[in-house]
């Protein structure tokens, strides 16, 4: 599977279960020397060519993510991997929420699994709130 087409898989499959809408989240991928993460305002159910900017973890990064920040401290911390952010049923609070401060960030070996660990998360929260 292609770099592109992983990011498809894992940003349709956030949108399925509604944890994200719109250009909400955002995804990303660390190998530990490159950085590719989904640029501000992609949509992560439709995402094209153009929505993956890839660049250094230290350095600019035109276009990528508004969370890039917190994306990046999350490679520091944990290392190589990839992370998806979402945003669960009432997991982002009301008003412009800061960066990082909102929603939930899953770090895993994969894109999938990321993915997974937050659809997990999100059905954990739904059943406690339920």
């Amino acid at each position: 599977m292609s770099q592109l087409e992983s990011f498809r898989a894992a940003g349709r499959t956030l949108f399925s279960f509604g944890l994200v809408q719109g250009a909400e989240g955002n995804l990303s991928t660390f190998d530990g020397e490159m950085l590719v993460i989904t640029r501000t305002g992609a949509e992560l159910h439709a995402l094209q060519p153009d929505d993956l900017i890839e660049g250094r973890l230290a350095g600019p990064l035109p276009g990528a993510s508004s969370d890039v920040g917190v994306h990046r401290e999350r490679y520091v911390a944990d290392g190589p991997g990839a992370i998806a952010h979402a945003h669960p049923t009432g997991s982002v609070p009301e008003g412009a929420p800061e960066s990082g401060r909102h929603g939930v960030y899953v770090h895993a070996a994969s894109l999938d699994d990321a993915v997974r660990e937050a659809v997990r998360l999100a059905r954990v929260q739904q059943v406690v709130k339920g």
